[in-house]
């Protein structure tokens, strides 16, 4: 089972705790990423399985420890997603962009997580054309997913906010995008970008 750290549960310890099953979960996963915004990951599991795992998995034979900074932030990341005002704000948050999404006319699909996906359709070039606008003229952060992924003709864009992020914020994404994609219909990224570094 994958711990989702995007503050599921009463608690916040994931998917199991919001499904009532976190007590039957052998195995626990989960990253350092999305809401702990750096990197590495965590297994939690009985010893067995802890050293079963560390001596067989092809991708620990020349593994590391993180460095002891990104240990240290963390567990203060740990210590300051417990704290009920963090996770109430980034629902408020995310609910907030959520709405206005498919409020605007956005597909969302079906997520009951913090992690936003907007599907539009396009091409692979679009969606490189559309990421790199959002991030260079409107910095807007947001990830793209392609074919193979999803179906040919369609883009994933995957939003993450945060707690730290404003109503203000939200507001202006939801306008960004809404221009966003009347230049996607309007054929404006339809030209292959060319890197001229």
């Amino acid at each position: 089972m994958r711990m989702d750290l995007e503050l599921l549960g009463e608690k916040g310890q994931g998917a199991g705790e919001e499904q009532g099953v976190h007590q039957e979960i052998d195995i626990l996963l989960g990253t350092f990423a999305k809401s702990m915004a750096s990197v590495g990951a965590f297994i939690c599991s009985s010893e067995n399985v802890i050293n079963y795992l560390g001596y067989n998995m092809r991708s620990q034979v020349f593994a590391k420890s993180l460095p002891m900074p990104l240990v240290v932030g963390a567990i203060k990341r740990l210590d300051m997603l417990k704290k009920a005002e963090q996770k109430d704000k980034l629902w408020t948050i995310t609910n907030a962009l959520q709405k206005g999404l498919i409020d605007a006319g956005f597909n969302l699909g079906k997520t009951n997580s913090c992690v936003t996906p907007v599907m539009i359709s396009g091409t692979v070039d679009e969606a490189i054309a559309i990421t790199h606008d959002l991030r260079e003229n409107h910095s807007i952060f947001t990830s793209i997913v392609v074919y193979p992924v999803v179906p040919k003709g369609m883009i994933l864009l995957r939003l993450i906010p945060t707690a730290s992020h404003s109503l203000e914020d939200v507001d202006y994404t939801i306008e960004t995008f809404k221009k966003v994609k009347e230049k996607l219909n309007a054929g404006e990224y339809g030209i292959k970008l060319v890197n001229t570094h």
